[in-house]
């Protein structure tokens, strides 16, 4: 079964048969930095346009959507990627408004924004994620819980998971350290998605 954000994006590209920690947290005044190395796939370079975003997947309600919140950079000498998370994301990119569950993507979109989802936007435009890694926010810790069991291993604010694959079941994450992240350089197809919806 494909993942919520590689669903989502295939949807949007009308490829339909293929988006839908230590446990560290902060408070929205802190900062939560996510970081990693980038692990580039491809015989080319990474276009010089490319931007680094998190996707939050809601799919708590129907239709299932994207939500774009946060931005960072990519270093292509040092093959490594940062970006911080200053406040807490919107409610409308969290699910049942207390579980955020975001994939950082590498994009060549320049239109990308705040509140953007990216089923409006070609499927050439993505190319890389981390997606077996999640930017975890918990919002209400009981509300979270509703949403995911999992949850509940994560502190309240912000974290990142891994993915872990749970037999017979959905994938489940498990905190990780912030600085541990893998972003590939990639197609979307090519990349192991956390399938935890």
């Amino acid at each position: 079964m494909g993942s919520p954000l590689r669903t989502t994006i295939c949807l949007a590209t009308m490829i339909l048969p293929a988006l839908l920690g230590c446990s560290e947290s902060t408070s929205s005044s802190g900062g939560f930095t996510i970081s990693g190395t980038v692990q580039n796939n491809t015989q080319t370079e990474i276009p010089t346009n490319a931007r680094l975003l998190v996707v939050w997947v809601v799919s708590s309600g129907s239709p299932d959507y994207t939500y774009v919140f946060g931005q960072g950079t990519i270093d292509r000498n040092a093959g490594t990627f940062e970006l911080v998370m200053t406040n807490p994301p919107p409610t409308a990119a969290l699910n049942a408004g207390a579980l955020g569950v975001g994939i950082v993507i590498a994009t060549t979109n320049a239109s990308l924004s705040t509140g953007d989802d990216v089923v409006d936007i070609p499927a050439t435009d993505l190319i890389g994620a981390a997606g077996w890694y999640g930017v975890i926010y918990v919002g209400d810790p009981a509300g979270a819980a509703q949403v995911r069991t999992w949850s509940a291993d994560f502190d309240t604010g912000y974290g990142v998971g891994v993915g872990e694959e749970v037999p017979g079941s959905y994938d489940k994450f498990v905190p990780t350290s912030p600085s541990s992240v893998v972003l590939v350089i990639d197609d979307l197809s090519n990349i192991r998605f956390v399938n935890w919806t």
